[in-house]
Order: C-alpha cells, then sequence, then structure tokens
C-alpha cells in the first residue's frame, strides 16, 4: 500500500511540472467559470422576469380600482363618454375576458445557476386567462418546434460534456506511456501489480482534477452569489459536487478501459474520443430514437382537425349544451330571457368548458402519449450515464420537464379556480341585469369592482422545496463496476497474451 501511494504521489507532482497539464486544468477552470456566469445570469433574468410579471399583475389591479371609484362616483363624468364594456376592467365581463392581468410564476430554487437544463425552452411564467390555457398548453407539446431550439452553454454543459474531454486528455497517458518507455517490466520487477497502479493513478488524477473544479466552481458561485449562502445552498452546492464527482468517476472507469488495452498514448487518445463520442452523442441519440418509436405521439395534425370538429360541434349544439349547463346551475338560469337570446358575453365561459368537454378524449390520447414516452425514458435513462447525469444535475437545480409539470398542473388548477369565479360573477350580473337593465354598466348589473378578491395564483410548499437527486443516480455506481471489471478482464487477457 506504501508503494502505491509512493508511485500515485509521484505520479502526481510529475503532472503537476507539466505544462500542459496546468494549461488545461486552467482552461476548464475557465470554461466551468464562463458556465457558472451564464447561468446565474440566465438565473436572474429569470427572476427579474417572474418579478416583473407579477408587478403588472399588482399595478394592473391598482390601476382598475383606481378606474372603479372614479367610474362608480360619476359614470356620467366626460372621460367615460366613449367607454364601451368590453375595453373596460368595471364591467365584468370586460375584465375576465380581456382586461384581467394574471400571471402564474414558477417559484426558482437555490441551486437554479448551477443548470439552465430545459428552462430555456419551459417558460418561469405564464399567463393565465380565465376562458382557456390552449396557449400556454401548445407551448409545451412533445413535437413543439420550440423545444428543438438549441440550449445555452452553461455549467451543466461543461460538466456534462466538455469535462470528460479534459479527464479523458489528462489520463489517457497511465500505463500507454509506460508501454511506450518500456518501463512495466521494470515495475514488475519491484512487485507493482499493474491493475492496481492504472486504476491507483488515474483515479488519483481524475479525483484530483475534480475536487479542484469543484472547489473553484463552488468558492466561485458563493463569492459572486450565484449560490446563497444559506442551508439550501449549501446543500444544492454540496449535492451537485456529489453528482460530479461521481460522474467523473464513471470517466475515469471508461479511461481505465481504455488504458488497459491501448498500447500507446495515440491509440489511447483515439479511443478515448470515440468513447466519448458513443457515450456522449450515439447512445443517447440511439436511446431517444428507441423512445419515440416505441411510445409515438400521435400527429399534430389529427389534433388540429379534432379541435376544428369539436367547435362546429359545440356550435351546433349550443342551445342543448347552454341548456344542460343550466340545468346544473338552476341559480343562475334566466327567468325571463329564452336560452337563444342569452348573451353570448355571458355563455362564453360556458362555451369555452363544453369544448374542452368535447376535447377530453382527444386530450387524453396525447397525454397518454406523453406518459407513455416519460415512463419509458425513466427506464431506459440507466442504460445511457450522460443522460442521467444531465437529467439529475437539471433536477438538482430545479430546472427539469418533470418540475414543470408539477407546476403547470398547479397552474391548471389556479385556471379553473378562476373561471369557477368569473363564471359565477357573470351569471350572477346577468341575472342582475335582467331583473334592473341598466343603460351603461352599473352596479347591481355588469359593474365590477371586486377586483382584490379575484384568485391569484399561490405556489404549493412542494414547487418551492429544493427537488432531490433521482434514485436512478446509483445507475452510475453500477456502471462503474461493471467498466472495472471489464479493465480486469481486458487486463488479464493481455497478460496472457
Amino acid at each position: 500500500m506504501t508503494q502505491m501511494f509512493t508511485l500515485i504521489a509521484y505520479d502526481l507532482r510529475g503532472q503537476l511540472r507539466e505544462r500542459g497539464t496546468v494549461a488545461l486544468l486552467l482552461a476548464a477552470l475557465a470554461l466551468a467559470g464562463f458556465g457558472l456566469f451564464e447561468g446565474s445570469r440566465f438565473e436572474r433574468h429569470q427572476r427579474h422576469a417572474v418579478a416583473a410579471a407579477s408587478a403588472q399583475e399588482i399595478t394592473a389591479r391598482a390601476d382598475a380600482n383606481a378606474l372603479a371609484r372614479r367610474y362608480f362616483a360619476n359614470p356620467a363624468a366626460p372621460e367615460f363618454g366613449a367607454l364601451q364594456w368590453y375595453r373596460t376592467p368595471v364591467d365584468v365581463r370586460g375584465y375576465a375576458f380581456r382586461e384581467h392581468v394574471g400571471f402564474a410564476g414558477k417559484p426558482p430554487v437555490a441551486g437554479a445557476a448551477l443548470a439552465i437544463g430545459q428552462a430555456d425552452l419551459l417558460p418561469a411564467y405564464v399567463r393565465v386567462r380565465a376562458e382557456s390555457m390552449e396557449s400556454t398548453r401548445t407551448a409545451l407539446e412533445i413535437e413543439h418546434p420550440g423545444r428543438l431550439a438549441v440550449g445555452r452553454f452553461d455549467l451543466m454543459f461543461f460538466v456534462v460534456y466538455l469535462w470528460p474531454l479534459i479527464l479523458l486528455a489528462l489520463c489517457t497517458s497511465v500505463l500507454t506511456q509506460d508501454r511506450e518507455s518500456h518501463r512495466l517490466r521494470a515495475l514488475r520487477l519491484q512487485g507493482v501489480r499493474l491493475g492496481r497502479m492504472l486504476a491507483a493513478q488515474v483515479t488519483a488524477r481524475a479525483l484530483a482534477a475534480s475536487l479542484l473544479m469543484v472547489l473553484a466552481t463552488g468558492c466561485a458561485a458563493l463569492a459572486t452569489g450565484a449560490i446563497s449562502a444559506d442551508s439550501a445552498g449549501l446543500a444544492a452546492l454540496a449535492s451537485w459536487a456529489g453528482v460530479v464527482l461521481l460522474y467523473s468517476m464513471f470517466w475515469a472507469a471508461v479511461t481505465i478501459v481504455i488504458c488497459a488495452v491501448c498500447g500507446n498514448r495515440m491509440t489511447a487518445a483515439f479511443a478515448g474520443f470515440g468513447a466519448w463520442l458513443m457515450l456522449a452523442v450515439l447512445l443517447p441519440g440511439a436511446m431517444t430514437a428507441a423512445i419515440q418509436l416505441g411510445a409515438p405521439v400521435p400527429v399534430r395534425e389529427r389534433y388540429v382537425q379534432a379541435l376544428r370538429d369539436a367547435g362546429d360541434q359545440v356550435n351546433a349544439d349550443k342551445l342543448g349544451s347552454l341548456a344542460r349547463f343550466y340545468d346544473s346551475h338552476p341559480e343562475w338560469k334566466p327567468a325571463a330571457t329564452p336560452l337563444s337570446k342569452v348573451s353570448s358575453s355571458v355563455t362564453r365561459l360556458q362555451r369555452a368548458q363544453e369544448l374542452e368537454r368535447v376535447m377530453a378524449g382527444v386530450e387524453r390520447q396525447f397525454e397518454q402519449a406523453r406518459l407513455r414516452q416519460q415512463n419509458l425514458f425513466d427506464q431506459a435513462i440507466v442504460l445511457s450515464p450522460v443522460t442521467l447525469a444531465y437529467q439529475t444535475l437539471s433536477s438538482i437545480a430545479g430546472n427539469d420537464g418533470g418540475r414543470h409539470q408539477q407546476f403547470m398542473a398547479e397552474v391548471r388548477r389556479h385556471q379553473q379556480r378562476l373561471r369557477d369565479y368569473f363564471q359565477r360573477a357573470i351569471q350572477l350580473a346577468a341575472l342582475g341585469d335582467e331583473r334592473h337593465p341598466c343603460p351603461a354598466t352599473c352596479l347591481g348589473g355588469y359593474g365590477f369592482r371586486d377586483f382584490d378578491q379575484v384568485p391569484r395564483f399561490s405556489a404549493s410548499a412542494a414547487l418551492t422545496e429544493a427537488p432531490a437527486a433521482p434514485a436512478q443516480l446509483a445507475a452510475l455506481a453500477a456502471w462503474i463496476a461493471v467498466l472495472l471489471a471489464l479493465a480486469a478482464g481486458l487486463m488479464a487477457r493481455v497478460r496472457r497474451g
């Protein structure tokens, strides 16, 4: 054991004397710092965007309250002479369908700057309208063109794709250089077991470089405020560091396999790049293609056609669906107005609900296709270490697709509350206007001033908590064990040869 520690110390001192090694590590630290800067800048932009949306909502409510006070104090004032009900918040119909400003913002987590993940494609906030969430849903379609956009350079991109190349460059000279210099026989005569020396030196080089990168990046993140120096920030940073070290050990195991069979450094360099190409590009691409073939998504034209057919069906059965609606809510049914004469602004939310009811079957098919793809992905992710590391780092940062789906589920529940609120307000206003018609918008009819009572979005506690690393991360340890066993078998075969 003492002999092995001596060889490791000698090897590390030799690497520090190499200008190429120092330059490579400095370049790696610069790239990691730039990735952290980009992630932090994007995270600040997201925070500011969510804060601006919230401020816009608050300002719109304050302006609506001020306008309502002036209007209901003197509706005949000259400034209201050209007022149109569908363009003003003092009319409940105009407020519900046009003037209401409401946003739902996704709360960031402590480690958001460590990985942009899918946050550049999945919005941090959405506008919530009472009538429909169609514009928000279409932005999340599986085959939406926006999902094909090229992501930003960030710390996760460096760790997942560039850091393995740096580790391969640092470690592929272990044992191959000794083969070139014919030192192996001398090492054997001294009682050195080449397999242990290979594993020890590669692990020491990879671990030393990884610790240097992790410590430098962590200190930079805390010093610049990219990660808050509180318990949540330190926990996110510790989780990130653990994943990076485990991922580095996986690539160290890949290097051990390469060095076990390659006779010189040139061959090892080509083999290392080939292994990176296969593991980082070809394997994730093949997995994605297999998932798409195994769980295909219905063609988008089918959804568009179904939406058109559903619209025609709702229009053709307008009176029937309205009658069913008032049968379910007899307290809102007009007393003197025939159903055929009920204003379209009063039945607008009911028509939106009816359209969603007719489209429920098609929506379910698309959702089931998404769930099948997600289930296949969760099962197959252990077969791609690079994809597993990418998904884990995205989860730690809270910028993964699963957390966004959770956010959108809460948005849909909020939208239902908002729709129910406006549905009740409009129906009661229609009854009041039927009993006492007003020549202009008035209280007791369609007049509206309860802006502070309109539901606002509030994220749940589960959405604000820092997500944990997925359980599939344990597969990386299994990959490392398999690669080490493969390297041991290859070394024994080389010795026998």
